[in-house]
């Protein structure tokens, strides 16, 4: 990509102070389709491009906003601000037009950060996994409590069955993701960290480059909210000077759970501050680090002045975002799952909820995403799978990436102890269907586009 211009909240104010239309490179995306529905709430004429029609797209076109499919310099006339991600490259004929003629190009995050810059109570729910869950699970919480926050997440959710929620008031919930050093653009009153392990190896060359953000992003703001459990938190608050809440399993911590019951799989503990108790939380969404997603929850609704029992309420009513563990359907008995890992950590962890929720066998079908990541973690996606009988490797999804590694999905499969490999996505299905039987339960898995083989294993044949 060409080397970007840095846009302060301030200029980004500036420049719309003047200008009125808007184009989104990619609006298809999570994020930037949320940026686009507020822009445009907001009185700015706003369209967009993107590589293919997605149900993203068909919302903003049902919402008046005209999307274009492919990316062609015919589709930006009219436009005078030219906001991408990072998937955009400067050899993207839109994004070459807005710089030929001289229109500002403004990234997602930096935009996204002047968003922010207008909600006084505003927290950045960042970490290697979990935040789209626990944006969307506090966004809950403030819901419940009558704060009527703005949510903005990564994903889907399931409740409002979009990733966008507008609110009236000056409290923002939303998503700070790290890769290319986005969260840095943000400044949120509070940032919340749920964990901090190694991630996007073709940005971060080192552990120390990646816990180095993270401790950038915490020392932005003047309150924090962490997970003591992780070290990688720990290293990456040293120092910080602001208020800081500790959350975790340890009674050490400012915000620990006591008397932790296991319902197959859906956990309820009395949550406790500083030696008081402030709620009993039950779970509407499985899994143990469902528990610590909880606790850093609550320890950002202490910092809102959010009361316990509010704070129960919205957590135990939240039951998920998409993709994440979703129940999509069942086949010849079992059920089958959405899931978006694609991190060791992750697949771990969901595997983990789901053998708690299986009475039968666990099968998992999983597509790599990218070349550098698949390379990084090489031996922790081999080792990933040891819960479920069998995973079925799909082939590597690119994402933005070349395959310039000598990495595959066939060659996981043979190092894999439990793996076999099947390629596209209708031999998956297929073999899928061939094997499933009544309590048992398959996970599909992964960040790209496998979920698109779902309707092909649920459907009866």
């Amino acid at each position: 990509m060409s080397k970007f211009i840095y846009y302060s909240p301030s200029e980004i104010r500036n420049i719309l102070n003047r200008e009125r239309n808007v184009y989104f490179i990619g609006i298809g995306g999570v994020s930037m389709s949320s940026l686009a529905e507020i822009t445009a709430a907001n009185g700015y004429g706003v369209k967009g491009s993107d590589r293919s029609e997605s149900p993203v797209t068909e919302a903003l076109e049902k919402r008046g906003i005209k999307v274009f499919y492919g990316h062609d310099a015919q589709n930006c006339k009219g436009s005078t601000i030219f906001v991408y991600n990072a998937a955009i490259h400067g050899d993207n004929p839109e994004y070459k037009y807005a710089g030929e003629n001289g229109y500002p190009l403004i990234r997602r995050a930096d935009y996204l950060g002047y968003v922010v810059s207008f909600y006084k109570r505003s927290v950045g729910v960042a970490g290697t996994h979990g935040k789209s869950t626990t944006t969307a699970m506090l966004g809950s919480a403030m819901e419940a409590a009558g704060l009527d926050p703005t949510v903005l997440n990564g994903a889907v959710m399931r409740d409002i069955n979009s990733s966008y929620r507008r609110g009236k008031t000056d409290c923002l919930c939303f998503e700070a993701c790290e890769y290319t050093d986005s969260f840095l653009s943000f400044f949120p009153k509070t940032a919340l960290v749920l964990n901090v392990g190694y991630d996007h190896a073709d940005y971060f060359k080192t552990v120390e480059d990646y816990t180095a953000s993270f401790k950038k992003y915490i020392e932005q703001s003047p309150e924090a909210v962490i997970n003591a459990d992780s070290p990688g938190c720990l290293k990456a608050a040293e120092g910080y000077t602001g208020t800081l809440v500790k959350c975790g399993m340890s009674d050490k911590c400012d915000v620990y759970p006591e008397n932790l019951c296991d319902n197959g799989g859906y956990f309820s503990f009395d949550a406790y501050y500083k030696g008081k108790k402030y709620a009993r939380i039950k779970l509407g969404v499985p899994g143990m680090h469902n528990v610590s997603n909880a606790l850093c929850c609550i320890g950002a609704c202490v910092l809102l002045g959010i009361d316990g029992k509010a704070a129960a309420e919205g957590i135990g009513k939240f039951k998920g975002a998409a993709r994440r563990f979703e129940l999509k359907g069942e086949y010849n008995g079992a059920k089958i799952y959405d899931d978006y890992a694609h991190h060791p950590d992750e697949i771990e962890a969901t595997l983990k909820t789901a053998r708690a929720c299986t009475k039968g066998r666990l099968y998992a079908a999983f597509q790599p995403h990218t070349y550098s990541r698949t390379k990084e973690f090489y031996d922790g996606f081999i080792n990933a799978f040891g819960l479920c009988d069998e995973v079925i490797y799909c082939d590597i999804y690119p994402a933005r990436e070349t395959d310039t590694l000598g990495m595959s999905a066939e060659k996981l499969a043979a190092d894999t102890k439990n793996g076999v490999y099947k390629g596209d996505f209708k031999a998956v299905a297929a073999y899928l269907r061939s094997v499933l039987e009544k309590d048992d339960a398959a996970v599909i898995m992964g960040a790209g586009n496998i979920n698109c083989m779902i309707p092909d294993i649920i459907e009866q044949r």
